[in-house]
């Protein structure tokens, strides 16, 4: 939620101006070279440059940029996995410049310039002044070449396709620094630094990441077209190459460096519901009858700033919540989790417990002064946790465990850790109790606040599995937390924003992300609703958020339509639960995002650009409406008002939801949708896991799983995971994977199931559903070995509001 407007409603969160940049002329460039032991050095008027070249992995080079003008030189970066923040030196030869070799590029260094080959052949080169020195700032200045597609960057505004943007990686509370331009669509910066970019060229690809968590400014073409560039305005600038030649692999190799998500809890991929003003006891048990009554299915509701004392960390106002330890039981009994906002301000009150220990084991942050820095934000003057230093996180862990033990709460959501800090400025408050500027922790401190959260957890016990969700955050925050896209408006711009923002936030690493659906600020409409729970229903994080002063946004709050629309929407969800899970476990296997867009498997120009559908996982095709009545081309179908979208249909076969048909691809649809419909495609080949079994809240049993067969002419293939889902000894290879192959022939489907691993066989009982077939059909299915045969009848099943003739 954004800061309190009363305190910073004339101030913006930080002094700089946000779409200023360093000129490149202002830069100092090279005009002497030579190598001394393992590095080379570049000499200009003012500066000196070390280059030193390291091998992390197969796939991937590390450069490394020393400016003799920088004063400290230490890396305060927390983005790279312990693991591979040691590399294989590379010693360098000369050969028309100064020349690195490693098994995955070719860098040769010139006195002003950079030429790197991949071993995939993709080729980043410098212009002819393409490294610069300005006293600490430091310029790398790219040619265009051939290059026509640029994602990832973390959270962006925006299109999916970054060229000819600038983007500015400092983080901000977007509400307060933009606050008459927050609900348009192309704000920069916003509440994530991830300076992370995948270049397309041709159908290669290739990740630049540049290490360093001061501020910076990458512009692709807005500058100078045909140039793209990064500037560093402080501190010392580590660049990693990783090679392609797929999207995936380089996705694959940047989650490998900086750390993957583990597995969530399952309760944590159902629905949440969250208001800023619910204020009471009786709201919650008031919200548990609702989504009873409306027979809507909810996994966890939220408790946003009203819930605390004064709004005081650790605390609860009692007169309102007496008693919230049996609050939060006895909503979980009713199968709903309960997460609570944690913002990192501490009141600065003598008598306050919270303040008053954190005074004595000195870990708020300092100013210049030596005193402990202030800010303004919800409880008056403020100071802030130094999560930089492991005794404030032991601290912080400490009150955080204790808080979630006596209150029986599942999860934490971190809020206001841009940090926000209302009427001060934020670049006063320092850090490593007081010795280090603003810079070196700004884009972290959110970071390290998840991280100290999330040592909390491992108090209370290390086997289990945490939800943190925090809006600031950086490269390798996804270690420790997941992330929404912060404060969003409720508008058909925001919504159509949600999808690109989120895939980009995916390619970035931070797989458990989405925004508040619905919008958080503003008045929705039940239409609006209507096609944001349609679009988000299979995004990783799934919740409706709205704040106090706008219209009341839970399903039951529009019209019967909207009621029945939205639940359908919802149950959908929660039918899909076993895939999402799937996904998930995929990703911690492998990098693999969630959410993906169509360019993660399709290679063709015209899905360089396309961001309004998308992937869910490898199997679903999700095409949803963005555009509300009288926006876009309208027809009637059937005496109903259809909204009409183009939908780049990918080759090979898919088979449409709503219709009940296969439909051959590689080709451009005009697809008619009504209010009631998003448009739903599973590719061919596919097996989708799908819960059948009853739905009451967050108790779902997995134990019965219908495989969902899509066998066109491609047989249908399944690696299904299976672990205890509640511990996190699957990281210890505590899991079963079940390989499931399934195959048509005239009037019989044959399924085999071989399982596999560290986890007991015949867990999961699986039963077969065939689409798009009909008549009297004979299934076969052998389970490591053992054969199964019986008759197949038709049966409905309903996809959003669409009911389908299948074989069950």
């Amino acid at each position: 939620m954004p800061s309190d407007r009363r305190a910073v409603s004339t101030l913006r969160v930080t002094c700089m101006r946000f779409g200023q940049k360093v000129h490149p002329l202002n830069f100092d460039y090279g005009n002497s070279l030579f190598v001394l032991g393992d590095s080379a050095h570049l000499a200009g008027n003012s500066f000196r440059l070390q280059i030193r070249c390291e091998e992390i992995t197969g796939c991937c080079t590390r450069l490394s940029f020393d400016n003799a003008n920088v004063a400290d030189k230490r890396q305060y970066s927390d983005a790279i996995i312990e693991a591979c923040r040691e590399g294989r030196s590379i010693s360098p030869a000369l050969d028309e410049g100064v020349c690195f070799q490693t098994r995955s590029s070719t860098i040769v260094i010139g006195p002003a310039r950079l030429h790197i080959r991949m071993a995939t052949g993709a080729v980043l080169e410098t212009t002819e002044d393409g490294i610069g020195i300005n006293g600490e700032q430091f310029l790398l200045n790219f040619r265009m070449g051939g290059a026509s597609g640029f994602y990832g960057f973390g959270e962006r505004t925006r299109r999916l396709n970054k060229h000819g943007d600038s983007l500015d990686f400092w983080n901000v509370d977007v509400v307060a620094a933009f606050p008459h331009t927050y609900d348009r669509d192309d704000y920069d910066p916003a509440y994530v630094a991830i300076p992370f970019a995948i270049i397309k060229t041709g159908t290669v690809y290739t990740g630049v990441y540049f290490d360093n968590p001061d501020r910076a400014i990458i512009d692709i073409g807005k500058i100078r077209s045909g140039q793209w560039l990064y500037q560093s305005m402080g501190g010392n600038t580590q660049v990693y190459l990783i090679n392609g030649p797929r999207l995936r692999d380089v996705v694959r190799g940047f989650t490998e460096l900086t750390g993957r998500a583990e597995v969530p809890p399952v309760w944590s991929i159902g629905y949440h519901q969250c208001r800023w003003g619910y204020r009471s006891e009786a709201d919650f048990i008031a919200l548990k009858e609702h989504f009873k009554r409306h027979d809507i299915p909810v996994s966890a509701l939220w408790y946003d700033i009203d819930y605390m004392d004064g709004y005081r960390l650790f605390t609860w106002d009692r007169e309102d919540f007496p008693d919230p330890a049996v609050l939060n039981n006895e909503l979980k009994e009713a199968g709903i989790r309960t997460v609570t906002i944690m913002d990192p301000g501490v009141k600065l009150e003598r008598g306050y417990p919270v303040y008053d220990s954190g005074k004595a084991e000195d870990v708020f942050c300092k100013a210049v002064s030596g005193k402990e820095y202030v800010g303004r934000v919800w409880p008056g003057d403020t100071v802030f946790p130094d999560f930089t230093l492991e005794a404030a996180r032991d601290w912080w862990a400490a009150w955080l465990a204790k808080f979630l033990s006596e209150n029986a709460v599942d999860g934490v959501w971190l809020d206001m850790n841009d940090p926000a800090t209302g009427f001060s400025a934020a670049e006063d408050m320092r850090f490593a109790n007081g010795q280090l500027p603003h810079a070196k922790y700004h884009n972290q401190y959110a970071h390290y606040m998840a991280k100290a959260s999330r040592e909390a957890f491992a108090k209370l016990d290390p086997r289990a599995r945490p939800f943190l969700l925090t809006r600031s955050g950086c490269t390798g925050t996804q270690r420790y937390s997941a992330i929404w896209t912060g404060d969003n408006a409720s508008n058909w711009k925001h919504l159509r924003m949600a999808i690109p923002s989120t895939l980009n936030l995916g390619l970035s690493g931070v797989v458990f992300n989405g925004p508040d659906v619905g919008g958080f600020m503003g008045h929705t409409t039940a239409e609006l609703l209507i096609r944001w729970y349609q679009a988000g229903f299979l995004f990783p994080f799934f919740r409706n958020h709205s704040v106090w002063n706008s219209k009341s946004q839970e399903p039951w709050q529009f019209n019967p339509q909207c009621l029945a629309y939205v639940r359908e929407t919802v149950v959908t969800r929660y039918r899909l639960l076993p895939y999402l899970y799937q996904c998930f476990f995929v990703h911690y296997l492998s990098g693999d995002p969630v959410l993906r867009p169509l360019l993660y498997d399709y290679d063709g120009k015209e899905f360089e650009d396309l961001d309004d559908q998308f992937l869910v996982g490898d199997s679903i095709m999700v095409a949803p409406i963005l555009e509300g009545e009288e926006q876009g081309r309208e027809i009637m179908v059937g005496g109903r008002k259809c909204q009409v979208r183009h939908i780049v249909l990918p080759p090979g076969w898919w088979f449409d939801l709503n219709q009940g048909e296969w439909l051959e691809g590689n080709r451009i649809l005009q697809y008619a949708a009504g209010l009631e419909e998003v448009p739903l495609f599973v590719r061919d080949g596919s097996i989708i896991p799908y819960y059948n079994g009853p739905i009451r809240n967050s108790f779902i049993t997995l134990q019965e799983i219908e495989l969902h067969i899509f066998s066109k002419q491609r047989p249908a293939r399944l690696a299904y995971f299976i672990d205890d889902r509640e511990t996190r000894d699957y990281q210890a290879g505590r899991y079963g994977t079940a390989q499931i192959d399934a195959r048509v022939d005239d009037g019989e489907i044959n399924v085999g199931i071989t399982e596999a691993g560290d986890y007991e066989t015949g867990t999961v009982n699986f039963r077969p559903v065939l689409y798009g077939y009909q008549g009297q059909w004979k299934a076969v299915t052998a389970v490591n070995g053992k054969l199964q045969t019986r008759s197949c009848t038709v049966q409905t099943r309903s996809w959003v509001c669409k009911h389908l003739s299948v074989l069950a």
